[in-house]
């Protein structure tokens, strides 16, 4: 019987987009607010908190059971994309400041503690002025 059910389930699963990130990223936020929800809901008279949740549950089913995997895998690209450079703006944040080139879209290092300086970006040649 349980091979029949998983039987069904993986022939259901085909062409879909499945698991990614992203998707268990947004359902176990979702699962740990809906766990806080209680006490967040008292400060409002509307379980906002717990429509936030249940909207986030439902974005990860569809996500997971999504038809448009070239659509979501570049949702989970640039998803992926900003995880790293949330992490590489956590790991230099005492020694460098991290901006972005409105040109090109590249991260730029730059040494903390130089008063305003004029950045170019290696790769289009775009410069800005920034304070460090």
């Amino acid at each position: 019987m349980w091979n029949k059910i998983k039987w069904y389930i993986q022939k259901f699963m085909i062409g879909r987009n499945g698991r990614d990130e992203l998707q268990v990223t947004v359902a176990y936020a979702s699962l740990i607010l809906y766990i806080f929800a209680p006490w967040f809901d008292k400060l409002l008279p509307v379980p906002f908190f717990r429509t936030i949740c249940w909207i986030g549950i439902f974005y990860s089913l569809f996500r997971f059971c999504s038809k448009d995997v070239l659509r979501r895998r570049e949702e989970n690209r640039k998803f992926l994309q900003e995880l790293e450079f949330l992490k590489l703006r956590h790991s230099v944040r005492k020694t460098h400041k991290i901006y972005r080139c409105k040109g090109c879209g590249r991260k730029i290092r730059v040494p903390r503690g130089k008063g305003k300086i004029e950045i170019s970006c290696p790769l289009c040649g775009n410069k800005f002025i920034r304070r460090t």
